[in-house]
């Protein structure tokens, strides 16, 4: 793999065979001189993602220090911003997060707790005293790496918008929230997929662990993990909406459902066309993308002809708008999912 490096910074040395079977390269006196190596004295070498070596001097070699961040509330925080800025330091990286309580009302920690349970993977309450609350944020990319992750993200979005168009005919309000409470879960992956991706540009090495190859496709990755949770976000408001439709005919409701399955078709192919990096899948799942918009228009019309509220109306044209949005950013992960099929291009 080619690497590009500034001409002024390359000094080219020649591979030498000693032993008959080892392979050495000299480093350069000066490198050795300002690093303080002496003979005998011991250098670690690294392999980059990029398959580039990184030479370490032993003595700099040392246990990454924990990261940790401090939320105080007596900066007079309300409970959603705190939790909005918590949700920010767990995306950027930090090992742990302390909460400095103050005389904060004691019921804001229930709000805290549950508020890390419905939004986050991998953040434990390690210890907690009248004045503070301290959590450790676990990486976790080793056990479930990004890919794998992402595809049970899908799974329960794709799951929720097939659900919410149930709501139409055998649901009601309880099945309606149970779709909409789905939306935590989605959010969940999607702040441990987002904080995977910010260490992972920070850290080269864990780009690998968490089976990308390049920075390119941590940016990719974002977006798609971005569309994915917005699809989820239209399955919620299908459902919000689906429920105000409740007597609904039969033969709109069935339109609905065919234009729904159309929708998370687009939607199931183009993730497969991502984690298949499968260019041809991609392609087909955009053009999909038109025929639910045509059908949007088509149903929308023929739905709208029969006698209806006028809440009824705002629910049906919401709900067919949703529904499209969800295909509209399937087709936003699969054109994602072409451009990775790219190489990069090679430094000359």
């Amino acid at each position: 793999m080619a690497i590009e490096v500034p001409s002024a910074l390359v000094e080219f040395r020649k591979v030498q065979v000693t032993g008959g079977n080892s392979f050495v390269v000299s480093l350069p006196k000066s490198w050795v001189t300002d690093v303080g190596l002496k003979p005998k004295d011991a250098v670690a070498v690294v392999v980059q993602p990029d398959a580039s070596l990184l030479i370490v001097p032993r003595k700099d070699i040392r246990e990454t220090a924990k990261s940790e961040a401090t939320l105080d509330l007596a900066q007079g925080l309300d409970k959603d911003t705190l939790l909005r800025h918590f949700i920010s330091y767990y995306l950027a990286g930090y090992d742990t997060i302390r909460i400095g309580m103050g005389k904060a009302d004691p019921s804001l920690r229930g709000f805290i707790r549950e508020g890390i349970r419905r939004k986050l993977v991998g953040v434990e309450i390690i210890e907690e005293t009248s004045a503070a609350i301290l959590t450790q944020c676990l990486s976790g990319y080793i056990d479930l790496p990004l890919k794998k992750a992402l595809e049970r993200m899908a799974i329960i979005a794709a799951g929720m918008l097939t659900d919410s168009v149930g709501v139409l005919s055998r649901g009601g309000k309880a099945m309606a929230e149970e779709v909409i409470e789905r939306d935590d879960e989605v959010d969940r992956f999607y702040h441990f997929l987002l904080r995977q991706l910010n260490i992972a540009v920070r850290d080269r090495s864990v780009i690998q662990e968490i089976g990308l190859s390049s920075t390119r496709d941590c940016l990719g990755y974002r977006l798609v993990l971005k569309s994915t949770e917005r699809v989820a976000d239209h399955a919620a408001g299908i459902a919000a909406e689906a429920e105000n439709l409740q007597g609904l005919s039969d033969p709109a409701i069935q339109k609905v459902r065919e234009i729904t399955a159309m929708s998370r078709k687009v939607f199931d192919s183009s993730i497969s066309a991502l984690l298949r990096l499968d260019a041809k899948m991609a392609e087909e799942a955009i053009k999909r993308t038109t025929d639910v918009i045509q059908m949007e228009g088509k149903i929308g019309s023929e739905i709208l002809s029969s006698r209806m509220s006028g809440s009824q109306v705002a629910s049906i044209k919401l709900m067919l708008e949703d529904i499209r949005r969800a295909a509209e950013y399937g087709s936003d992960i699969a054109e994602i999912a072409i451009d990775l099929t790219v190489t990069e291009p090679q430094a000359v």
